[in-house]
């Protein structure tokens, strides 16, 4: 249609037909899609204007439904006309809410008697039928509809009437424009926020359904692990509570087998110390001169305990250094004070037993606990590098998924770079994400 029009002559008196033609049966995007210079030689230009202004609002595009109304003003439309269009305009947008709203009835009404407002007289009942299959297109909703719709018109017999389009001005008329807007936004707004808790609640009850079977998993290879090995699985049966994730777990086992430590510095006891130290075991296994110490540090008596229950029934006790380190006031260079593990004098006692020029170090950051302190994590860094300065040290930060972290991230790289340390980072894109820093000897910052 909108070809056909573009190919016909301004002063073609079916020009205004087939204007007329679009709006009855809704093809607000074809009117929408007019140049005006096709407009402003015509006879009937002030009637085209006010058709495309239609088109535009309906498509929600106000600025450009103002401009033409404005036009249309200008090249002498008649207040009656005009009113006529803007109220049917608020009917067809009434009727488009009340499909939404699963009013079938009432829509049929309202598509109805936007018809009938501006061409009385038409054969309404077959204009309405195809106006409403147009609407429906747009609102990406089944032609179906369209029967439920028919069946369904007469069980409403009246809708809101608006003034009289005889006797209505043209202020009137963009008041209750205007107002009949406003409903329906509300109406759209509180469908809006119904649509939100459905989709709220269908997302509560697709991670409860993850979790469960996350849980399930865990609680199969728990027992699977049991009749193999004998041992009880360190986990909670209530809920997923590996005290490390499965992919942490996994990538920390990764850096073990493919790097060749001399030392592992551990600030924050449990499950992970388990792991490495069953992992450093079975490298042992095929690795005759594998002599990798490893050094737990733990604020916590409960947690002390824990841990040192579980190495002693895995048989691997004697693989771990573990101690307890009640948490005190660590005087950091960038001048906070942080609640920090009592490692000091450790961390100077292992730095005289190796020959820095060649160590190699991993350090695992996995405490104390946010609940401690703002950036309660930094001090692992500075504590390290003061007493191992030459050595090659892997430093991982567990739970950078947290603000927290990154921010201890950002306050590590600019520490390094003042301190004219050379490093490389990877990211890791784990359940609750990982950080990992090597501090080497060569200059290359990323």
């Amino acid at each position: 249609m909108e070809k056909e029009i573009s190919n016909t002559s301004p002063y073609d008196e079916n020009f205004l037909d087939c204007f007329r033609t679009l709006w009855q049966f809704g093809d607000w995007e074809s009117l929408a899609n007019m140049d005006c210079n096709i407009l402003k030689y015509h006879q009937d230009r002030a009637k085209l204007a006010l058709l495309v202004a239609a088109g535009h609002i309906q498509r929600g595009n106000m600025a450009e439904g103002k401009q033409f109304i404005r036009l249309s003003q200008d090249w002498g439309c008649n207040k009656k006309l005009l009113s006529q269009i803007l109220i049917a305009g608020v009917h067809n947008s009434l009727g488009r809410l009340a499909v939404l709203t699963g009013q079938q009835s009432r829509a049929f009404k309202h598509f109805e008697r936007s018809i009938e407002t501006y061409v009385p007289g038409c054969t309404v009942s077959l204009i309405t039928q195809s106006r409403i299959g147009k609407q429906l297109a747009m609102l990406g909703l089944s032609s179906n509809l369209l029967e439920l719709m028919i069946e369904a018109k007469d069980n409403i017999k009246e809708i809101p009437t608006y003034s009289s389009p005889s006797s209505i001005g043209l202020t009137e008329s963009i008041e209750t424009l205007k107002k009949q807007y406003a409903e329906l936004s509300l109406q759209l707004k509180k469908q809006s926020d119904d649509l939100i808790i459905v989709r709220t609640f269908l997302e509560s009850s697709f991670k409860r359904e993850i979790l469960n079977a996350t849980k399930q998993i865990e609680a199969f290879i728990g027992v699977q692990g049991y009749f193999n090995s004998g041992e009880l699985p360190n986990l909670s049966t209530e809920k997923h509570s590996w005290p490390v994730s499965p992919d942490f777990a996994l990538y920390l086992i990764e850096l073990l087998e493919s790097n060749d430590y001399d030392l592992i510095i551990e600030f924050g006891s449990g499950i992970s110390t388990v792991i490495m130290a069953k992992t450093l075991a079975k490298i042992a296994d095929h690795q005759s001169n594998s002599k990798v110490k490893i050094v737990s540090f733990e604020h916590l008596q409960q947690y002390y305990n824990q841990t040192l229950a579980s190495l002693k029934k895995t048989g691997l006790v004697d693989a771990v250094q573990l101690i307890h380190s009640p948490l005190l006031p660590y005087l950091a260079s960038n001048g906070n004070t942080y609640s920090y593990y009592s490692c000091q004098k450790v961390l100077e006692d292992l730095s005289i037993t190796y020959s820095i020029a060649s160590l190699r170090v991993f350090v695992l950051v996995d405490g104390p606990p946010a609940s401690t302190g703002k950036h309660a994590r930094y001090p692992a860094m500075p504590a390290v590098l003061t007493h191992f300065r030459g050595a090659h040290i892997d430093i991982l930060l567990d739970d950078y998924i947290r603000d927290d972290e990154k921010e201890i991230v950002q306050l590590w790289k600019t520490e390094l770079l003042d301190n004219d340390y050379s490093f490389i980072v990877t990211e890791r894109k784990l359940e609750k994400e990982a950080y990992l820093i090597s501090i080497g000897s060569s200059k290359t910052n990323k």
